[in-house]
């Protein structure tokens, strides 16, 4: 088979490649050996209370949870996990059906392909996240959008709208890209749509996101202070190296032959070379990446921050390898398919696959649950039912593994605003009596009694390697603020 000939699956063979891939992940997910990582947990305990809005994120994810949780009947980590594949496998149909609107068939079943395959996916369909759910809709948007810029269509326009307004319940950070769709627009006739369908669109949004700004204005703009926390801009203190390094991660995100890419695309767009698709294409991936480079520039910026430009990024990128180079679309899809087929096997040897330091690749996911069944076990044993924490990575976890084993669990409460969502919630209430066991990372000491030392736990493996908990027998007052 030449290259030529390699670079060209049907639409067919690519569904059945993805949908043989999911099928992969899912098989590995009920094999997985790594713990909830403290997002998925709270994600988790969200899901047990539904709602319009949480502390940190919108609900999107909580609901995800909570579906898959009720088909499964359980909550074991398979069952909260399994939102990640099933949602990169409709991400990569949808994104199939809107490069084949945006750019013609020849071009969906390699974008379908190589979207299903990208590092970053194939690290968050063994996880669950916010992105994970996010992207779902951001696709669903993408493809109705581009039926909007062919012609108007009222349905098109509340399909985009419903689609806008959902990834919006899945991540703030959708805004981006909306407002580089607004950004297209004003630069490329090619990129605006209707002002009946505009506004039919604006409406739509605004009113399926409403609820979670109804949330935030009856819980003192929780999220919106955490947002702004995160954010975390103090000054016009430049870090270059973090610049850098988020720039270089990108790399790792979608891969090195997409992303070499799409700098490739972005050279094309300066130099006025690039056909009006790719740049249309480029204002809705570059601004991101950029905005996020300036981000970690002036503080900091996590390496999954971007990924909602590789929804149109992927498209961008397998167009050009495809019209220009259909080897690189090969060499891309044979790298990144190495990585969908490690990650998940990772997860199942977790324990094993070391660095050198002795440290697990994965130990950030493990030794929370047993640190959680310790300090529950040593409660039983001192005769106490409540477990209190102050660390949001030991509530989140005491909440999840030991939710069905009849303990009270509470936050130190703090004076000001809530450092975390379990402070918000659940609080440790002045007025309860009898003993509690605090766990503490650090000397706990009182204005009023004297805490007794019980145990102090020192893992020898994962995530709490290195670090001492001590467990105290105290009371309320104690760990009043």
């Amino acid at each position: 088979m030449s290259p030529a000939e390699a670079a060209s699956p049907t639409r067919r063979a690519a569904i059945l490649a993805i949908l043989a891939i999911t099928l992969y992940r899912v098989v590995l997910l009920a094999f997985d050996t790594t713990d909830l990582f403290v997002d998925e947990s709270q994600y988790w305990a969200w899901s047990q209370h539904l709602d319009f809005g949480y502390y940190s994120k919108p609900p999107l994810v909580a609901w995800v949870i909570r579906l898959t949780t009720e088909l499964g009947g359980s909550n074991a980590r398979f069952w909260v996990r399994l939102g990640g594949p099933l949602c990169h496998m409709l991400t990569a149909l949808l994104l199939m059906q809107a490069a084949a609107r945006l750019a013609g068939e020849k071009f969906a079943p390699w974008v379908g392909l190589s979207f299903i395959t990208l590092p970053a996916v194939a690290l968050s369909s063994v996880f669950i996240s916010t992105d994970t759910v996010m992207f779902v809709f951001l696709a669903g948007a993408l493809l109705a959008y581009a039926g909007l810029i062919e012609r108007a269509s009222l349905p098109r326009a509340l399909a985009f709208g419903a689609c806008v307004g959902m990834a919006m319940l899945g991540k703030y950070s959708m805004v981006f890209v909306v407002g580089c769709i607004g950004l297209a627009a004003l630069l490329m006739p090619r990129a605006r749509v209707s002002w009946r369908d505009g506004i039919v669109s604006a409406l739509t949004a605004f009113l399926v996101f409403s609820p979670n700004i109804w949330w935030n204005l009856t819980h003192d703009i929780a999220t919106v202070r955490h947002t702004s926390d995160n954010v975390n801009w103090q000054g016009l203190n430049l870090h270059l190296r973090g610049a850098l390094e988020f720039f270089l991660a990108q790399f790792a995100v979608v891969g090195p032959v997409l992303f070499g890419t799409l700098i490739w695309a972005g050279v094309r767009a300066l130099k006025r070379v690039d056909t009006p698709l790719e740049r249309h294409l480029a204002l809705l991936t570059w601004p991101i990446i950029l905005a996020f480079v300036v981000e970690a520039l002036i503080s900091r910026a996590y390496a999954n921050w971007a990924v909602q430009a590789y929804a149109a990024g992927t498209i961008l990128a397998t167009i050009l390898l495809l019209t220009h180079t259909k080897r690189g679309i090969i060499h891309s899809f044979r790298i990144n398919l190495f990585a969908t087929i490690v990650f998940p096997l990772v997860c199942i040897f977790a324990a094993q696959v070391a660095l050198p330091g002795g440290d697990s690749v994965l130990k950030r996911y493990l030794g929370r649950a047993a640190l959680s069944q310790e300090i529950g076990a040593t409660a039983k044993e001192v005769g106490t039912a409540v477990i209190v924490a102050e660390n949001r990575d030991i509530l989140a976890d005491l909440f999840y593994t030991l939710n069905d084993q009849g303990f009270t669990l509470a936050a130190r409460k703090e004076a000001g605003f809530p450092r975390h969502y379990y402070e918000q919630n659940f609080a440790l209430d002045p007025a309860t009596a009898g003993l509690i066991l605090y766990a503490s990372i650090g000397q706990l000491t009182c204005k009023t009694g004297t805490p007794q030392l019980v145990k102090t736990i020192k893992p020898a493996s994962g995530y709490w390697r290195k670090h001492e908990i001590a467990l105290y027998l105290t009371d309320a007052a104690c760990l009043a603020p």
